[in-house]
């Protein structure tokens, strides 16, 4: 068995429970995503942003990976507030463990690691990210292993990285956003990160553009940027996204939006899960 422990990003606020009590946050949708993907999974939750933690301090003699979630705090990944998930990713660093982080998760390992984090001045990137680049260093990193190199994803967010320190490299890159992905270099420290959202699909970016609790996140102007496509009524726009989520080679709707083969292929679009998945359980055959 191989065992992960998902770092939830977000705060109490931001988390939805069930009517019979369960926490359903992006931890969770993120494990959903995880399990079809590899064998021998199991998971357990840690929330260092939640006031009253429900969750069991992380067992790290158990834990084989950690994956960082992505995050609508209005903080960023290197102010004061977001001071308790660096503090379980430099444990997750100081334990040796292999991390993987999305979005908010990348921004901390980089924060952590001494880079910088800041709001893109173009404005937010929102539900696609658009010819997404592989660097030189990206096309020989097994994180793109099987991956084209140029791309789409599922995108939502405010930051960016935009300074690394030495011990990482970039490893993807597009015109909205310069530092797309990152890895280690070598050394004690293992961590991939992506900006955009590869554990995602089409009705989780319709949730969050139903959210009305981050505005960077709601602007129909940046949304239309973003999709090269007019986007007047959020209302239609989430009915098409939970469309595609049923009906992913929906033709009207690929013609519509723009929607690349690296998208609407889970496959390719959960590629960089996969092989960080793999590249875990080869450490511990």
């Amino acid at each position: 068995m191989t065992h992960i422990l998902i770092v939830e990003g977000n705060s109490e606020s931001l988390v939805s429970v069930t009517s019979t009590g369960q926490i359903r946050g992006a931890a969770e949708r993120y494990a959903d995503a995880l399990a079809p993907l590899a064998e021998g999974l199991t998971f357990s939750v840690t929330r260092p942003h939640f006031e009253h933690d429900p969750a069991p301090r992380p067992d790290w003699n158990q834990i084989d990976g950690v994956v960082f979630t992505g995050s609508g705090v209005y903080w960023s990944a290197d102010d004061d507030e977001a001071a308790s998930a660096r503090d379980v990713m430099a444990t997750a660093f100081q334990k040796g463990k292999p991390v993987f982080g999305s979005c908010y998760g990348m921004q901390i390992g980089a924060a952590v690691l001494g880079g910088r984090v800041q709001a893109n001045p173009k404005g937010a990137e929102l539900l696609i990210a658009r010819n997404i680049r592989q660097t030189e260093a990206g096309k020989g990193h097994r994180l793109y292993a099987g991956k084209p190199e140029q791309f789409d994803a599922l995108c939502i967010h405010r930051d960016d990285v935009v300074e690394i320190a030495s011990g990482l490299e970039i490893l993807g890159e597009n015109e909205h956003c310069a530092i797309q992905s990152v890895a280690s270099r070598s050394g004690d420290v293992t961590f991939w990160g992506v900006q955009y959202h590869p554990e995602l699909d089409f009705e989780d970016i319709a949730r969050y553009v139903r959210r009305s609790d981050v505005e960077d996140f709601t602007q129909l102007s940046r949304m239309s940027a973003c999709l090269g496509h007019d986007v007047s009524d959020t209302d239609e726009l989430v009915e098409d996204f939970n469309l595609l989520a049923r009906q992913p080679d929906n033709p009207a709707l690929i013609e519509k939006y723009d929607v690349s083969h690296s998208v609407v292929s889970r496959d390719t679009h959960t590629c960089e899960l996969s092989n960080w998945l793999r590249a875990v359980q080869d450490a511990h055959r």
